[in-house]
This record gives structure tokens, sequence and C-alpha cells, in this order.
């Protein structure tokens, strides 16, 4: 039974081949994507008219966006060395993105980003007391504005060096404790790491994105047995409904692209 919803990072085409992308994306009968906003500009400049352009090209394929990612790129902000005024322009960038989601008509903001989040030397109670207080202090503009975001773990090979493990993040979203506020479960986790599966089925209502990785977010030509097993129980599982795969390839291979689409789809029997 196709009961999912199915969406592709736009990382993984150059921002140049957008048209002949869609038409794989259409042809394969995804329902969207998932949005980094630099991958249609330079900058953040002129990102909302940009954005909107692209909601209507989108719009008219017939395709809608799952969830915003990417939205610390380029911005060099972290978390804990910021001062309060630093930490009024991370909020003033985070309203920027809530504008970005409602020309997008879309409920989700994605952040993973390491950079933001490395605490250095600094104590991890101190550290998770810190996060915590700056993700409470947005709840009211999320909530306004329906918007979830969904926070994600990030294993230690790509220079995560705070959030790489699952458990951690979830004792973090419990702390915080907002519907507004959940979990984005990348796949990426299980490259490097043994992933306890009924781990993420006992915190499964706390996630509120998915997405299927492959190593080092290449091509999904040939998924390896922890991502079947992990589909076989998404695809089994009535309560998830939207998934979407990552790839990062800013040469936009065509082929590879449209396979890897079609394996996704097999996976998840969609």
């Amino acid at each position: 039974m196709k009961n999912k919803k199915l969406f592709i990072s736009n990382l993984a085409w150059n921002n140049s081949q957008t048209e002949k992308v869609l038409e794989i994306i259409k042809n394969n009968n995804l329902n969207g994507i998932d949005f980094a906003p630099l991958k249609i500009s330079f900058n953040w400049r002129s990102i909302e008219k940009k954005t909107f352009e692209y909601y209507i090209k989108l719009n008219k394929n017939n395709l809608r966006v799952n969830a915003i990612q990417g939205i610390f790129y380029k911005k060099k902000f972290n978390l804990f060395e910021s001062n309060k005024s630093e930490k009024n322009k991370i909020y003033k960038h985070i309203n920027h993105i809530i504008k970005l989601s409602k020309i997008l008509n879309c409920e989700k903001i994605i952040i993973g980003s390491s950079e933001f989040r490395d605490n250095g030397n600094l104590d991890i109670k101190k550290s998770d007391i810190i996060f915590c207080d700056f993700f409470k202090k947005i709840i009211p503009i999320l909530k306004k504005n329906k918007i979830y975001l969904c926070i994600e773990t990030i294993p230690k090979k790509y220079s995560e060096k705070f959030l790489f493990n699952f458990q951690h993040l979830v004792d973090l979203i419990n702390k915080i404790g907002s519907n507004w506020i959940k979990i984005n479960f990348d796949t990426s986790l299980f490259h490097f790491k043994k992933m306890d599966l009924n781990l993420f089925k006992k915190h499964i209502k706390l996630i509120n994105n998915i997405q299927i990785t492959n190593k080092d977010f290449k091509h999904l030509e040939r998924p390896n047995k922890k991502i079947i097993n992990f589909c076989n129980y998404l695809k089994k599982n009535n309560t998830i409904k939207n998934i979407s795969l990552e790839i990062i390839d800013n040469n936009t291979n065509l082929r590879l692209l449209d396979k890897s689409i079609k394996n996704f789809k097999k996976l998840l029997n969609q």
C-alpha cells in the first residue's frame, strides 16, 4: 500500500540543472523536495525573492516542500560562543527562515550544523543548559507560526562534537518539552555506529522528520543492509508519513539521481 509521501533534498543537484531534475522527480512520482536555501542563491540577502520564484516553479510542477534545511550555511554562528548580541542575530535569522517557510507553505525546519553547536571544551552539563535555554526561547514563534523545528544527531565522522549520540538528543528534546521541537532522524547514524532500532521505536513520537542517507551522502546505487532493514520497518509503520532521500552532489549526475530515486521508492514499496 502506497501510504508514504517521498521527497528528495535539493542538495542532490546543481541549481542550473533544476528543470531537468524536476522532470526526473515528476517522472518518478515523488511528492517534492527538502529545500536548502543557499542552493538557489550565493547569499542570504536576496533569498526571499528567489525562494518565492522557486516556489512558483515547484507549484507549477505539482511539487511541495517537505522541510527547509541548511539554515545556518555560511552564517558562522556558534551557539556556545555567542554573547547576547550574537544570540539576537541567531534569533533574527531563525525568524528569517520562518518567513521562508511561510513562502514555501512548509511546516518543518531541520537544524543540523556541527559548526553552530560546536561546544569546544565546554562542560557537557553546561552545554546542555545553554542548548535547552536557547531553543526554549524560540518556542513561542514556532507555535505562533505552526512550524516544527527538527534537530538532528550527526555522527562524529562529520566533525560533530556535541550531538553525536541519539539518546543524548532524546534527553535534550525531553528537557525542552515542546511539541514544536522534535527530531530529524538521519540514517547517517547507521554507517559509523551500530544503531539499536528498538531505541528508534521507543522514541518515535519525538521524531517528526526522517532522511535516508547513504554513507558519505553518496547516491543510493546499492542500498546497504542497514538501510534496507530500516526501510523495511518504515514501510510497515503507518505513523510515519513523510520520508526524504538526502544526497549531496553539486555536479548533478542525472543517471545516478534517477537510479537513486527508483531504489529509494523500491525500498519503501512506493
